[in-house]
């Protein structure tokens, strides 16, 4: 018999492959993803606006369930009105308000945490100002802070002067005066009625003091008497006179003995 030959290796027969070592299964546990660099941190201390607009980013102002979050807003506000955060009132709180995304429907409810945090602040004389730039900033509806106002002071006084200042900053410009804010559709009538609706919530004698501060600076402001301004027709002074009356309980005639306004 010939001799037996060794098997010879069929190309068109896979080999079996190699044991391959055992390979551990993944762990239940992923590892953590990096976290996201949060850099404002850093700017705490040297630049706290900086830093709140930073986590204002990353933690807003609303709960899961779309309501304000009421610790986190007054959180933020009560940090804003700290002296030296803001410097440029006209520019920051405009950017403040852009990072909260506030919807139109929730603006009055915010202006309220504004205004009743921040009259209790070092900063408290800057409030009026901060409204009136919101609202020159296209940021807030003009009758949002009017809503906001009368529910702060509702049957109370103004006492820090707030009401009066703002309703100074946003007095509709005359075609003669070289003062007042100018915005198309903006009014004599429309500013006397956002005030008209701001007086009826105060107690009378605080809404009294306030619309005489208002007129007075309005006077010294323009540096002549109302009668004698364009925008002060003598239907507007009758409806101012008629106001001063019925908040301070006077007659016409007992007017003039209790302001020092010439208001005909």
């Amino acid at each position: 018999q010939p001799p037996v030959q060794p098997p010879v290796d069929n190309p068109f027969i896979p080999k079996a492959s190699p044991p391959q070592p055992a390979v551990e299964s993944p762990t239940s546990e992923a590892p953590a993803a990096p976290r996201r660099s949060e850099s404002w941190r850093d700017f705490s201390e040297t630049d706290p606006l900086y830093a709140l607009l930073g986590e204002l980013g990353g933690k807003g102002i609303f709960a899961d369930d779309g309501e304000i979050d009421e610790d986190t807003l007054q959180g933020y506000l009560r940090r804003l009105t700290q002296p030296g955060v803001i410097s440029n009132i006209k520019k920051e709180w405009v950017e403040v308000w852009a990072a909260m995304n506030i919807p139109i429907p929730k603006q009055d409810q915010v202006l309220q945490q504004i205004v009743s945090v921040g009259m209790e602040s070092e900063v408290a004389d800057t409030m009026a100002e901060v409204l009136a730039e919101l609202v020159k900033g296209h940021r807030v509806k003009i009758n949002a802070v009017g809503e906001a106002l009368s529910t702060i002071f509702e049957c109370g006084d103004d006492e820090q002067g707030c009401i009066a200042r703002f309703l100074h900053l946003v007095f509709p410009k005359s075609p003669t005066s070289e003062w007042g804010w100018s915005r198309v559709g903006w009014s004599w009538t429309q500013w006397w009625q956002l005030a008209e609706r701001i007086f009826k919530a105060l107690d009378p004698s605080s809404a009294f003091e306030c619309l005489r501060a208002v007129l007075m600076t309005i006077e010294s402001e323009s540096g002549a008497y109302l009668p004698h301004q364009q925008i002060w027709d003598e239907k507007r002074l009758e409806l101012v006179r008629a106001a001063l009356c019925q908040y301070g309980d006077l007659a016409e005639d007992e007017l003039p003995a209790a302001i020092t306004l010439v208001l005909q």
